[in-house]
């Protein structure tokens, strides 16, 4: 029965030396060891930082510090860049093509402020009387994005947004001869250089954007441009709007390919 008994209390000593395994527990939550001894007693930010609250004789409670996530900047950074659709169109030798470049801010990664600015020109002659119609202008259009992907700070955004466009111009309209009228059968030169007008309008973008290499990203987008007011010469509208598009009814649609350099 001695032997017994000195067997249990050997048992119950070695139980009572073993080493508590390492602390882990996710931020702010609250952890109970088991204590064998009447009280226990840790000195402050003995585990990590922690601070025991409460102590027994049967559990030690310990409050782990809670981590304040930091609240991401306003101002992201800011980014430049061209759009090389219009260059493309002058490569292939299409009647009007366009040079565009932008300055655009990132606030939160979520609100991209842009301003674009190009020149668009134009030299088209007509398939029926060989009429000659020649255009070269400025334009700006200002905006807003929006990024909607759902992972924001992962460098692949969609974008949806808006523009105002704005574009004055000048332009020249010349007739190889005569006209004709069909009704009197009298003839007149047909020849208007320095016409001038103005066009107001807004544009709905879509489009995507992904990062290339670390301040590098290259991205597209689709546009439908509506008009809102314009300004046109007595004898007409040009064939061609700078930065608008073809003079056509209804909604004109565009888009861009664009290269972007982070800044």
């Amino acid at each position: 029965m001695v032997i017994g008994m000195l067997l249990l209390m050997c048992q119950t000593s070695a139980a009572a030396t073993e080493t508590l395994a390492p602390l882990s527990s996710p931020e702010g939550e609250t952890i109970a060891l088991p204590a064998l001894n009447d009280t226990i007693e840790a000195p402050s930010g003995a585990v990590g930082g922690a601070t025991p609250t409460t102590t027994s004789r049967d559990t030690l409670t310990i409050s782990l510090p809670t981590q304040k996530k930091e609240k991401p900047r306003f101002l992201q950074g800011a980014a430049v860049g061209a759009d090389f659709f219009g260059l493309a169109l002058k490569a292939f030798g299409s009647d009007w093509r366009q040079m565009e470049a932008f300055f655009r801010l990132n606030l939160y990664d979520s609100y991209f402020p842009i301003f674009e600015l190009g020149i668009g020109e134009a030299d088209h002659e007509g398939l029926e009387i060989e009429n000659r119609f020649r255009i070269r202008a400025p334009y700006f259009r200002v905006g807003v994005d929006h990024n909607f992907a759902n992972k924001k700070h992962s460098g692949n955004r969609i974008f949806g947004g808006l523009r105002y466009g704005f574009s004055t111009y000048n332009y020249d309209y010349d007739a190889p001869g005569p006209v004709i009228d069909p009704v009197w059968k009298t003839s007149q030169i047909c020849s208007e250089h320095d016409l001038s007008g103005h066009l107001h309008w807004m544009e709905m973008v879509i489009g995507v954007e992904t990062k290339l290499w670390s301040f590098v990203r290259l991205g597209w987008d689709l546009r439908a441009k509506m008009r809102i007011s314009q300004k046109a010469p007595e004898t007409g509208e040009p064939w061609y709007f700078p930065g608008f598009g073809k003079n056509t009814a209804g909604l004109v649609w565009g888009g861009s390919f664009k290269l972007v350099f982070d800044i």
